[in-house]
């Protein structure tokens, strides 16, 4: 009797144990962001060594022109973005700007020469792996992609299928221009305060270096009209506190 009146409370603690809710990974501001081709299906794997696709994401284009996401999993990654209806294209073409594509970018926390490993939900911080393969090309610069991006073209090494993995100090340092709210800019990582923003003037800065979670700070190229001669903003401030990113990226202007 005595043996089933211990067994029964080990019994009711093994149960707690089952139901207690599993830890929230921890978010990260990641290592860069990987930036995919929405022409062809995009296999997600859930481990590294798995030899199943656990969702293969696919595009599919509307009879609007519009790209659909299709996927069994929830998605929400950094950015996600449908593109131009046929409509929305012709009229941004007849204003001289271009048809805005469809563009699917997720952030990595992880890579190696055979896999990325991205978040593919924002919210949940759920991951899965997209493996590296011998078809594709992987370009580490948008301006990599660009230079490739011609079939007839002398010196292109044109491919239809690539993805490009940016560290985030290759993104920022490549992106149109960054601002920020409250801005405060120092002398150097954690030093002292050179200049404080009092007012909400546009101030489209350029990124000149990464340091953590700090960056120095240049006028924007082509913007230098926005900034006051007599102050010196030349100096650092940080862009991100821990995984929150403090700064708004525009990535590209067409004006």
């Amino acid at each position: 009797m005595y043996k089933y009146l211990l067994l029964i409370p080990a019994l009711l603690l093994s149960l707690v144990r089952c139901k207690e809710p599993k830890a929230s990974p921890k978010k990260a501001i990641g290592i860069g962001l990987l930036t995919v081709n929405t022409r062809y299906d995009i296999p997600l794997y859930k481990g590294d060594t798995d030899h199943t696709a656990s969702d293969i994401l696919k595009f599919e284009v509307e009879k609007s022109g519009v790209t659909k996401f299709v996927s069994r999993i929830k998605m929400k990654p950094y950015l996600m973005n449908a593109g131009d209806s046929d409509e929305a294209g012709r009229k941004d073409i007849s204003m001289g700007l271009i048809r805005f594509p469809a563009e699917l970018k997720f952030r990595v926390v992880d890579t190696t020469a055979k896999f990325f490993e991205v978040v593919t939900n924002e919210d949940t911080w759920e991951t899965f792996f997209i493996k590296r393969d011998a078809f594709s090309s992987y370009y580490t610069t948008e301006r990599e992609l660009w230079d490739n991006n011609c079939s007839n073209c002398p010196g292109s090494k044109y491919n239809p299928r690539w993805f490009i993995f940016e560290t985030w100090e290759r993104y920022l340092k490549r992106v149109e221009f960054i601002t920020k709210d409250k801005l405060v800019i120092y002398d150097q990582p954690g030093g002292k305060a050179i200049f404080e923003q009092k007012e909400h003037d546009f101030l489209p800065f350029g990124v000149a270096a990464v340091k953590g979670e700090w960056i120095k700070l240049k006028k924007g190229f082509g913007r230098e009209s926005n900034f006051d001669d007599k102050i010196n903003y030349e100096g650092w401030t940080k862009w991100r506190e821990g995984e929150h990113m403090v700064i708004e990226v525009v990535e590209h202007t067409y004006e």
